[in-house]
């Protein structure tokens, strides 16, 4: 039998090993560049993906739009987690594994000066992106503290950033919700202070607010990649909350017609709505699922447990290592 050369086996065998250390190539949606989306900025731009063998290519998407691309497998993680919960109780098999807030951030706001209360909108619409999202669900859970009905209101879908804007400055809609970073550079707008803030939402409600799935089949057949990934995550949310002016420095060039004042303010209000370890509890978890549940139509035996919609596992596992570790991020 013909021997193969050493050379040959030498070559073979580094070839192999190049190949190995190739970095895998996942997709990530968020829905813009915005603060709360730093973290996973910072873990690519500070190479933290990429020293846990991930190459981490960013697409914007809506959320629905990136909960349909999510469970078809033609993407691998998803920064609109609200969106993907509502698919889980469809029966999806998609799982949360990180929760970036718990409260939004959000004013509910009338253009109206004859609107000043909960009681003056009944029968009004209010603005929101999309219906099932974040802001509708804050809306229904503003209704349930205040022990009014859910239908109490109605919604109307605006999309995000300008649409929003053009309709808080026009008063188009009675009422809207707004996230206060975005409102911080309209507030002298004379058309906006018309109007009247009904609920400072940050004030009132808490709920898990912004973070990321993937999909069950991803944790189940690669869970080196997903522990990876959370690792990066992690990493790069301890950056952002010691480095303001690079992590603002980093979103202003990824996004350099962003307004600063608009961004300044977006940073501190993900950093005071953060939540301490990426994890929500299990009681806020209920109430939100109830309230999706309610939207939904879906009867309270059919909505499942926490934990078979939000998995922190290995989310836990990476930072009980990193703070073992000792690991401090730098400059």
């Amino acid at each position: 039998m013909r021997k193969t050369p050493w050379s040959l086996l030498l070559l073979a065998l580094l070839g192999a090993s190049a190949h190995a250390a190739e970095p895998a190539k996942l997709t990530m949606t968020v829905t813009q560049i915005t603060a709360h989306y730093a973290p996973y900025f910072i873990a690519a731009d500070k190479g933290y993906f990429l020293a846990e063998g991930i190459e981490m290519a960013f697409v914007t998407a809506s959320g629905g739009s990136a909960t349909a691309a999510l469970m078809s497998g033609k993407i691998d993680f998803t920064a609109s987690a609200a969106s993907t919960v509502n698919a889980i109780l469809r029966g999806a098999s998609l799982r949360v594994i990180y929760t970036m807030a718990d409260r939004p951030a959000y004013e509910l706001r009338s253009t109206d000066p004859a609107l000043k209360t909960l009681a003056d909108l009944k029968g009004k619409q209010v603005g929101i992106s999309s219906r099932g999202d974040t802001y509708e669900v804050a809306m229904r859970l503003t209704l349930l503290a205040s022990n009014l009905p859910q239908d109490w209101v109605g919604y109307t879908p605006l999309g995000v950033g300008s649409a929003r804007d053009a309709a808080l400055i026009s008063g188009a809609l009675p009422a809207l919700i707004i996230p206060t970073a975005e409102l911080a550079p309209l507030r002298d707008n004379p058309a906006v202070r018309r109007g009247h803030r009904i609920v400072n939402m940050y004030d009132t409600i808490r709920m898990p607010y912004t973070g990321v799935a993937t999909s069950a089949a991803l944790m189940r057949t690669k869970p080196e990649l997903v522990a990876g990934f959370l690792r990066g995550v992690v990493k790069g949310m301890r950056y952002m909350r010691d480095y303001e002016e690079a992590t603002i420095a980093l979103l202003l060039k990824r996004r350099p017609d962003i307004d600063r004042i608009q961004l300044v303010a977006d940073y501190d209000d993900t950093i005071s709505t953060a939540t301490e370890d990426g994890t929500a509890p299990d009681a806020l978890i209920a109430k939100d699922l109830a309230v999706r549940a309610q939207l939904l139509e879906l009867p309270p035996d059919k909505v499942p447990p926490p934990d078979q919609v939000y998995d922190y596992a290995p989310l836990r596992q990476v930072t009980a290592a990193l703070d073992a570790s000792g690991w401090k991020p730098v400059p």
